[in-house]
């Protein structure tokens, strides 16, 4: 979501760097954190920190610190991102939000910004299904919306990880989104369909 439907307005580089401090461990800087955009922030922070309990502690601190940011109305939806999901929904095409964030950041921002019926179905990282770059949930939204094919999903997003678990997960196209964490470069290394600006180009494929 963040950075594909959502703009985080750099909030998410904040909230980790604070919750590594808030867990005693130090900062890190932009380079480090990029690879990791896209991740469940299960997994991002147990690269972060030298342990598990470490990692935990400042996953909890991230937790906390995201579902304020929220509240406090700094994650805000993409230009087009509603105009986008309106389209998908015209079409009779079904839509599923997948995240790195913990469910209950996602929640929140789905009834922060009214987007609870705007989509068929939301999925994140839980104890049975892995985040990405593996291809989990894609797979689980194939499942839950009784998608025919995998051929026939389109996945879309703005990080390597997003590219990386469309494609494990066998879907149709996988499309590159500018204008999110990672940029073209970065897209273009990862196996993928193709590259567009924005979400509204994503839909214009479509046509």
């Amino acid at each position: 979501m963040a950075g594909t439907t959502i703009a985080d307005n750099g909030t998410v580089e904040r909230a980790v760097d604070e919750a590594l401090s808030l867990a005693g461990l130090d900062a890190i800087t932009p380079e480090t954190l990029r690879p990791l955009r896209g991740m469940a922030k299960t997994d991002m922070f147990n690269r972060l920190a030298p342990d598990r309990h470490k990692a935990a502690e400042a996953h909890r601190a991230f937790i906390d610190l995201m579902l304020n940011a929220v509240l406090a109305g700094e994650l805000t939806a993409k230009d087009g991102a509603e105009d986008v999901l309106a389209g998908l929904h015209e079409r009779g095409i079904k839509t599923c939000l997948m995240t790195g964030f913990d469910a209950a950041v996602q929640d929140a921002l789905l009834e922060t910004l009214g987007w609870r019926d705007m989509v068929d179905l939301t999925v994140a990282q839980s104890g049975t299904l892995r985040g990405r770059p593996y291809p989990d949930l894609i797979l689980s939204a194939v499942i839950q919306l009784r998608v025919d094919a995998v051929q026939r999903v389109l996945v879309a997003g703005d990080t390597v990880n997003d590219l990386l678990a469309g494609t494990g997960a066998g879907a149709g196209h996988v499309i590159g989104v500018l204008g999110g964490a990672h940029d073209r470069e970065h897209l273009r290394s990862a196996p993928h369909t193709a590259i567009a600006a924005d979400l509204k180009d994503v839909l214009g494929n479509l046509s």
